[in-house]
């Protein structure tokens, strides 16, 4: 606003500055103060929220690469069954589905023969027979 604005266009801007307030008001409440504080200070709205995207964006690629090194280096310990082995490759490649990764179902399999031992080599035959 500068000194040349109308009462009309003066009056506009409080609103939208008040309506601005609200929304950053609102936004600021509804996120967790983890997100909140890895934010750039911003006093628009629309800032914030493309702040917020960007930050959306980084964590993504972050997740992406996680289930990615799980699906890849997930070895078979014992310490649980081999189906509960299985259903957390599962769940990775669930997840990596939802995030637009499509991985193979013959890749998965392949990942899931090579992480159980020796010990399950008749499962492994009879897989491939």
């Amino acid at each position: 606003m500068d000194a040349t604005s109308t009462v009309a266009q003066r009056l506009k801007f409080e609103k939208w500055e008040k309506a601005n307030h609200m929304a950053l008001l609102v936004i600021k409440r509804s996120i967790g103060e983890a997100v909140r504080g890895g934010l750039p200070v911003n006093d628009k709205a629309k800032n914030f929220l493309e702040g917020i995207e960007a930050k959306f964006k980084v964590y993504e690629k972050r997740e992406i690469g996680n289930l990615m090194t799980t699906l890849t280096t997930l070895k078979f310990d014992e310490s649980h069954t081999v189906r509960e082995h299985m259903l957390k490759m599962v769940n990775a490649v669930a997840k990596l589905s939802d995030l637009e990764v499509p991985i193979d179902d013959s890749f998965v399999v392949h990942m899931a023969l090579n992480s159980i031992p020796e010990s399950y080599e008749q499962l492994k035959t009879s897989y491939n027979a």
